[in-house]
């Protein structure tokens, strides 16, 4: 996602968040609230498991439609832009009180340090990666477990970070400071302690931005090619595969072309074999999160929407669609039209909802089994 709001969509006006209210109830096929007895996503109708499968995004400005969105059971919620109110925690726990079921909605935030940081005037200002890929492992564990904890109780309990990418000189992440190193043992061992910091305070991360965004354009404008499938192995793909294999609990998916990865122009965030690939690393429990699809490279240079878009990731494999646009709610009625005529599978969906239940049970935003 790009550094500042205006840059990821002139309409950013969107969604969500939340935490329980008392009866515990669910959106059925008609997108009318009714009671419902248990939590596994196999027994909520269509309209409900599609909000929970979109993760959208909301101007820290905006966060009235931030509510409004939340009753609407969307599954996760990110803030952009960089001018949080000075009551964003209370303003947030009115998000979170807006939810009307006891599975609640991440909320979400890129503080990668640097130029990317939303929450740096109601925390403190970070390093950018580029800085922090210079220190030992160890400080920037303290480094984020220190600003996790100030996350946590602002009500932010998933940072869009850390960036697995490399840092390679005349490229778009590395000329922003974004990546640690161009050296991908020495990316997965920052990227890990990242993790590991975030973990101990009580805040999920996400590493991206899947196969590698460090060597091509910027995707926010249009295509964006990286290095071919067999290259990326040996390089990009690296710290990826440490951080999978370390039990990082989520991935973000780039909008990204790669011969022997991708094909027919299809960005890997809604290409079937590029998904296969991931899941093969990631295992079954870990989630697979899109980065924004209205992001020209996922929706615009395709000529589809980012609702079309958000459909076409899930069908790929995908369990999160983040449809960062002006009216996020369209992704969801485009995921519910999909479930409802086949087009999407519903196992396919209940599925990936069920990934994203275990998550939030781990993080206290859903019941765990037996409660």
């Amino acid at each position: 996602m790009l550094p500042f709001l205006p840059a990821v969509g002139a309409g950013l006006l969107a969604l969500t968040a939340g935490l329980p209210a008392a009866p515990l109830v669910s959106m059925t096929t008609t997108g009318t609230m009714s009671t419902y007895d248990g939590k596994d996503p196999a027994a909520w109708g269509n309209h409900r498991l599609a909000a929970q499968l979109t993760f959208s995004c909301v101007a820290l400005d905006d966060l009235d439609t931030a509510r409004r969105h939340a009753a609407a059971g969307i599954g996760g919620i990110t803030l952009l832009g960089s001018d949080p109110p000075a009551d964003l925690r209370h303003r947030l726990a009115g998000v979170q009180d807006a939810s009307q079921t006891r599975v609640l909605p991440f909320v979400a935030s890129d503080e990668e340090g640097g130029t990317v940081q939303r929450l740096r005037e109601s925390i403190y200002r970070l390093p950018s990666a580029r800085t922090m890929g210079g220190w030992p492992p160890a400080r920037v564990r303290r480094t984020a477990h220190d600003y996790a904890v100030r996350m946590r109780r602002l009500g932010v309990r998933m940072d869009l970070g850390p960036v697995a990418d490399l840092a390679v000189p005349g490229y778009y992440l590395h000329d922003l400071g974004r990546a640690f190193s161009p050296y991908p043992g020495k990316v997965a061992r920052r990227a890990r302690a990242w993790r590991l910091g975030m973990r101990a305070a009580g805040v999920v991360t996400v590493v991206k931005h899947w196969p590698g965004h460090g060597r091509t354009r910027d995707s926010h404008t249009g295509p964006a090619r990286v290095p071919p499938l067999r290259t990326l192995q040996g390089r990009d793909l690296v710290p990826f595969e440490r951080e999978l294999a370390a039990g990082a609990p989520v991935v973000m998916v780039g909008h990204l072309l790669s011969r022997g990865l991708t094909r027919g122009g299809v960005p890997t965030s809604l290409s079937p074999g590029a998904l296969r690939y991931l899941r093969r690393s990631a295992g079954p429990d870990t989630v697979v999160l899109t980065d924004s699809l209205a992001m020209a490279a996922a929706s615009s240079s395709l000529g589809i929407s980012p609702a079309r878009a958000a459909v076409r990731a899930l069908r790929a494999g995908a369990d999160w669609a983040m449809a960062c646009d002006a009216a996020p709610l369209r992704a969801v009625a485009a995921i519910r039209g999909a479930l409802d005529d086949g087009t999407l599978a519903r196992e396919r969906a209940v599925a990936s909802a069920r990934r994203i239940l275990a998550l939030k049970a781990r993080s206290g935003l859903a019941p765990k089994s037996g409660e």
